[in-house]
């Protein structure tokens, strides 16, 4: 009996020690094989990190490189350096990747650590046109949240602001109680610089005539168009777009008392505009043009609205008073451009697309021939274009 109990207790300690064998060697691998894992349709390589989306995954190898099945348009290198592509991705709010992302995937960048990207490393609202610098490394995993988290909406200015009305080179926005406008980032321009702006078009009558002069003069402008006009003669945008002009918002309606009967009427007759202008030439253009300017029209609210949006208001120093008078001689018109651009090494010139408005085209070869011996250089507007907005409505 001895015997046989010795034999089983034999058998019970190898069979123990096996299985402890087992369980020590074995089970971390059918533990961890049994973990829930998020499928992935391109499952990242042991040196790669992903960067998850709600649709779609793009992947980041040691080299900071962006695969995204297709050739990489962004790379990030391991200094954290975020090289982006040309502003026209920009201009249309598209994050810098082959394909534009989804706003849930212009998310808040956080490391495995939990730190977040400084907002302030990216313009608030904008993309970067430059290399930024950013915290951003290889071996990071992003989480797509809200475009909002890493381009947070500015926080309304406290009671006593200064007021601040005109963005500085740096691209600091205006300043002012309960204004929040974003941060954003300007081009560099030549010394002296003029904006040849048109307003209200297109017309069949004027708007040729005035591409002409601009072509022959190798001169090109911004045109303020509305929508309603755009509807009637969508050719003359074409042409405008067709001739590398800049193209603005001047709102659907051009009725005062139907924008200005508060922000957010004023944005629907933007928004409308800016589907019809989308729809003839593929472009949502983010600068608008208040009808009759924002000074008496506009208060903080507007801004606000307005700057939400992404929209960039432009105003103008130089009126070259073609709307004084339903005829005002191309002279007088000359004359008036002439005396306010003096002491001035940025102008925004205000002229009028408008029905009946010859004289504005007979004196257009002048104005531009003024400009020209005054040593301006000739640009257009943009969202990176530093603008110019009236102050009064930072008062209301």
């Amino acid at each position: 009996m001895s015997k046989m109990k010795l034999k089983g207790c034999l058998i019970f300690m190898a069979c123990f020690l096996g299985f402890s064998v087992f369980w020590v060697g074995v089970f971390p691998y059918w533990s961890i094989a049994t973990q829930s894992v998020i499928p992935l349709q391109n499952s990242p390589a042991p040196n790669q990190a992903s960067v998850i989306s709600s649709n779609r995954t793009v992947l980041l190898d040691q080299t900071g490189v962006i695969d995204s099945n297709e050739a990489p348009s962004t790379t990030v290198k391991e200094s954290g350096t975020l090289t982006s592509p040309s502003s026209q991705l920009f201009d249309q709010g598209e994050y810098p990747v082959k394909a534009p992302l989804s706003q849930a995937e212009e998310g808040n960048p956080q490391s495995s650590t939990g730190e977040t990207l400084s907002p302030s490393e990216y313009p608030s609202g904008t993309f970067p046109q430059q290399p930024v610098q950013s915290k951003l490394k290889p071996n990071i995993i992003i989480s797509g949240t809200d475009k909002e988290d890493l381009f947070p909406t500015p926080l309304p200015g406290p009671a006593g602001t200064p007021i601040h009305p005109y963005y500085d080179e740096a691209g600091n926005p205006p300043t002012a109680p309960s204004l929040a406008m974003r941060q954003r980032k300007f081009q560099p321009e030549h010394e002296k610089m003029a904006y040849l702006t048109f307003d209200d078009g297109p017309y069949p009558s004027t708007t040729p005539k005035i591409l002409a002069i601009l072509a022959k003069e190798n001169v090109r402008a911004t045109f303020f168009d509305i929508g309603q006009q755009v509807e009637l003669y969508p050719d003359l945008l074409k042409a405008e777009y067709e001739q590398d002009n800049a193209i603005g918002n001047h709102t659907y309606s051009h009725k005062m008392a139907e924008v200005y009967k508060g922000p957010k009427d004023f944005l629907a007759d933007v928004k409308k505009a800016e589907e019809i202008i989308y729809q003839t030439i593929g472009l949502r253009p983010q600068i608008v043009r208040a009808p009759g300017g924002t000074v008496g029209h506009f208060n903080i609210n507007y801004f606000n609205t307005m700057d939400a949006e992404g929209y960039l208001m432009e105003d103008w120093n130089v009126d070259s008073g073609d709307t004084d008078a339903r005829l005002v001689p191309a002279d007088q018109l000359i004359q008036h451009v002439e005396q306010q651009i003096q002491g001035k090494t940025r102008v925004v010139i205000l002229l009028h697309d408008l029905v009946g408005k010859n004289t504005t085209v007979d004196a257009l070869p002048g104005i531009i021939e003024l400009l020209k011996k005054q040593g301006f250089s000739f640009g257009v507007l943009g969202p990176h274009v530093l603008p110019i907005v009236f102050p009064a409505g930072l008062h209301s």
